[in-house]
């Protein structure tokens, strides 16, 4: 994450902060799959997130180009635009789907996604290396493509 380690995140028990995370991701799950029968839930679930992406900023020393605050602002976006804009709630239900497959396979398709953006990888961008983020296996932690 950081070189550093001057944060009050990289200072957090990496076991711990791997938990915390978990748990943090795990709650707005549950309000995702509650929006789908309640929809004020993913009402919710934005200011949840709401509070996750801030709560990160903060903690990582307000640092947005770090991988995990650019993920969660990213999600903070999609969200509230699933919830909010008429006729986008397929976002929520896309990430109802995406959100479970990062915390029960290790499989997170928004961090794939945010990883093609050029300030995130050091690669040229190509179809390959759009094809090989994406079957790449699941990875713990951090995102990085296996390189072919």
């Amino acid at each position: 994450m950081s070189s550093d380690n001057n944060s009050m995140w990289d200072k957090i028990d990496p076991i711990l902060r791997k938990k915390l995370v978990w748990i943090i991701w795990f709650v707005t799950w549950i309000g995702l799959v509650a929006g789908y029968f309640y929809r004020v839930y993913y009402e919710y679930v934005v200011y949840f997130t709401a509070a996750h992406t801030l709560l990160l900023f903060f903690l990582t020393g307000f640092r947005i180009r770090l991988f995990p605050v650019q993920v969660r602002v990213a999600y903070l976006i999609w969200v509230t635009i699933g919830t909010y804009v008429p006729h986008m709630i397929i976002l929520m239900y896309i990430t109802t789907i995406g959100l479970a497959t990062n915390l029960f396979l290790d499989y997170c398709p928004l961090a794939r996604m945010m990883y093609l953006f050029h300030w995130n990888r050091s690669e040229p961008f190509s179809l390959e290396l759009v094809k090989n983020v994406f079957i790449s296996p699941p990875s713990e932690g951090q995102f990085n493509p296996r390189q072919q």
